[in-house]
């Protein structure tokens, strides 16, 4: 049996665990100790349980370090608590307090390793599945903008490395993301008819924002950039708030004059974007079907877009946003 991410998260918030919980945890469990082929959320949710598992005498029973089915795991989770110190230098702390230096060294080992590995496997742009080769193009151009700002601020070549580490790791980091959204949805992309035009939200939307407009504190290189801090919007459900936001306009009889490439949205009091572009896909038989491809989202916090928007017409709806359409001339 396949468990959903938000099958397992409610089996944790419950205040008193459901009859079943042991039952999932055993079942997950096995098929950890057999290298069977889990998804991304059930390694997530059952390698957390095992690694903190203890014997009578309080020590931990198993080495979590060795469990080829928990590496996922066990990246995701060091991954979140080193990334603003990703070489160990400086204390680091878990839920558990300060790491010893034993665990930091093990972590930090590791985390190397997986910088090394995931540096070279995208070292191509073609070398796999379209999210890899779209994690790949991205982190290939943070990459390149790094270059860019190290030489412009004349910083050192150590400094350097490790920014190009970083941006590598949190790509990896990214592409687990992703892949479990996608794992969990069950297709690979939504589709939104919008005025006759066939509105594409796919992988290519959710890496780009993530990489262009989340993480703010480890991209100083990324200049004239605005970025997300509403909690509202879940950074692991991207591509399901832009599919309520085009749907809500969807519902707005503004829509069935729409023809621009961007929408202006507000939620929470706040001002956002949604770009997209025509993209061509190629089918089978010599086929191609056209879609405006949601190219980004962001923030809009520059002060000469806000003024303009401030000329906008707003549209508001009952499904939990309005919106900004430019009036007519």
């Amino acid at each position: 049996m396949t468990y959903t991410r938000e099958k397992l998260q409610s089996l944790n918030s419950q205040k008193e665990r459901p009859e079943n919980y042991e039952e999932v945890v055993q079942e997950l469990a096995n098929k950890v100790f057999d290298e069977e082929k889990i998804s991304l959320a059930e390694e997530h949710f059952v390698c957390g349980i095992i690694e903190n598992l203890r014997n009578k005498d309080g020590v931990k029973d198993l080495d979590i370090f060795e469990l080829d089915s928990c590496e996922n795991y066990l990246f995701r989770d060091r991954y979140l608590i080193y990334f603003n110190d990703l070489n160990g230098y400086k204390p680091v702390f878990n839920f558990n307090g300060e790491i010893p230096l034993n665990e930091k060294n093990r972590d930090v080992a590791f985390l190397q390793k997986q910088y090394e590995d995931w540096k070279t496997l995208i070292a191509k742009k073609l070398n796999g599945t379209e999210l890899i080769n779209y994690v790949s193009q991205e982190t290939n151009s943070q990459l390149k903008e790094i270059e860019k700002y190290c030489s412009k601020l004349l910083i050192g070549s150590n400094r350097k490395e490790y920014l190009k580490k970083s941006i590598i790791l949190h790509g990896k980091y990214i592409f687990l993301l992703v892949k479990e959204f996608y794992q969990e949805l069950g297709k690979n992309e939504e589709v939104i008819e919008l005025n006759g035009k066939q509105i594409l939200i796919d992988s290519f939307t959710y890496v780009h924002t993530m990489f262009r407009h989340f993480a703010q504190q480890i991209k100083h290189h990324q200049e004239n950039k605005s970025y997300h801090f509403d909690e509202n919007i879940g950074f692991k459900t991207i591509p399901n708030f832009l599919s309520d936001a085009i749907k809500c306009f969807k519902q707005s009889e503004e829509s069935d004059s729409y023809k621009s490439d961007r929408l202006y949205i507000i939620f929470n009091e706040k001002k956002y974007a949604i770009w997209f572009r025509p993209f061509k896909k190629h089918l089978k038989g010599n086929r191609k079907v056209e879609y405006l491809r949601v190219q980004t989202f962001y923030p809009i916090t520059n002060s000469a877009d806000l003024e303009k928007l401030s000329h906008h017409k707003e549209i508001s709806t009952s499904c939990g946003f309005r919106f900004l359409k430019k009036n007519a001339t």
